[in-house]
């Protein structure tokens, strides 16, 4: 979550997939998109992900309605937002992995900052 300055092409090219049906996932000229980069695999399930980026700012508590999680859980990525002085954003994205685990808590993930795992309501 946070503010993102590229334009929305830039933007969604870092979630992009290579469908090339003439290179396979192992073969050296598979293109793995940066979100798969930073998250340490070679394909992620575009069924499982959530992305928003709109052109000017909002404050997060407008953004978090968004979210497909309960008011606990809005409350506590609230929460996170204020710790990290984060107030207004223009973009976020949520993955539904159970089984994916970041690292590298302080990494900014196509410029936003990671805030971490939640329950969601899907």
């Amino acid at each position: 979550m946070g503010i993102n300055n590229s334009d929305d092409e830039t933007f969604e090219k870092y979630f992009e997939l290579d469908y090339n049906a003439d290179v396979e996932m192992d073969n050296p000229e598979y293109m793995v998109c940066q979100f798969c980069v930073d998250i340490k695999t070679e394909w992620y399930d575009e069924d499982m992900i959530g992305v928003y980026k709109i052109d000017h700012l909002i404050n997060v508590e407008e953004a978090l309605e968004e979210l497909p999680v309960s008011k606990d859980t809005l409350l506590e990525i609230n929460t996170i937002c204020v710790r990290k002085g984060i107030k207004n954003i223009n973009a976020m994205f949520f993955y539904t992995d159970a089984n994916l685990k970041i690292t590298d808590t302080d990494k900014l993930f196509n410029g936003l900052v990671y805030l971490g795992e939640f329950e969601m309501n899907i």
